[in-house]
C-alpha cells in the first residue's frame, strides 16, 4: 500500500479528482483517506477507467445513498461532511452532478459556514483583546493581533476563493 500526502482546498477539488483518476489508470486505486482527506492510501490494481468525484453533504440521507448506490458509485468518507465517490466506466466519463445548480448550492453553503466561522473568530479575538485591554499586557496585545491577522487572512483567502468558484460555476451554467 502506498500513502500519498496531497493538500487541497474545497474550491480546488477537481485537481484531486483528476489526480485519483490518473492514478487508477496507472494501476493505483484509492483504498481510503486519512487526516481529513490529505493522505490518500492507494493499492496496486489493474489499470482501470474510473471517475472520482468529491462531494460535500451535511448529512447522508437515505435518498442520497439510494441515488449514488443505484447509479454505481462507491463512497469513501473523508470527514467533516466530505466524501469521495468512485465509479468505473468504459466509454463516456460519468458526472456525479448533472447540473451546476447543485455545485453552486453546495459552495454557497460552504461559504456561509466559513463566513459564520470567521465571525466567531472575530468575536473570540475581540473578546481576547478586550480582556487584555482591561488587564494590560503589551506583549499579549501584539501576539493576539498578529495571530488574529494570520487567521483573518486565512479566512479571507478561503472566502475569496469560494466566491470565485461560485462565480466560475455560475458562468458555466449560462
Amino acid at each position: 500500500m502506498i500513502k500519498v500526502f496531497k493538500w487541497w482546498w474545497a474550491w480546488d477539488y477537481e485537481k484531486i479528482e483528476d489526480w485519483l483518476e490518473k492514478m487508477e489508470s496507472g494501476g493505483l486505486r484509492l483504498v481510503q483517506t486519512s487526516f481529513k482527506g490529505t493522505y490518500f492510501h492507494l493499492e496496486k490494481c489493474v489499470p482501470t477507467k474510473a471517475r472520482y468525484c468529491i462531494d460535500f453533504q451535511t448529512k447522508l440521507t437515505p435518498d442520497y445513498m439510494t441515488i449514488i448506490n443505484d447509479d454505481g458509485w462507491r463512497l469513501y468518507q473523508i470527514g467533516m461532511g466530505w466524501y469521495i465517490l468512485r465509479k468505473e466506466y468504459q466509454d463516456e466519463r460519468p458526472n456525479l452532478y448533472t447540473d451546476f445548480e447543485a455545485l453552486i448550492a453546495r459552495n454557497k453553503f460552504l461559504l456561509r459556514l466559513i463566513i459564520f466561522g470567521t465571525l466567531i473568530e472575530i468575536l473570540c479575538f475581540g473578546n481576547m483583546i478586550w480582556n487584555v485591554v482591561r488587564f494590560p499586557s503589551t506583549e499579549l496585545i501584539a501576539e493576539i493581533c498578529i495571530m488574529g491577522a494570520i487567521v483573518l487572512s486565512l479566512f479571507t483567502f478561503i472566502i475569496t476563493n469560494l466566491a470565485m468558484q461560485i462565480s466560475k460555476l455560475s458562468k458555466k451554467k449560462l
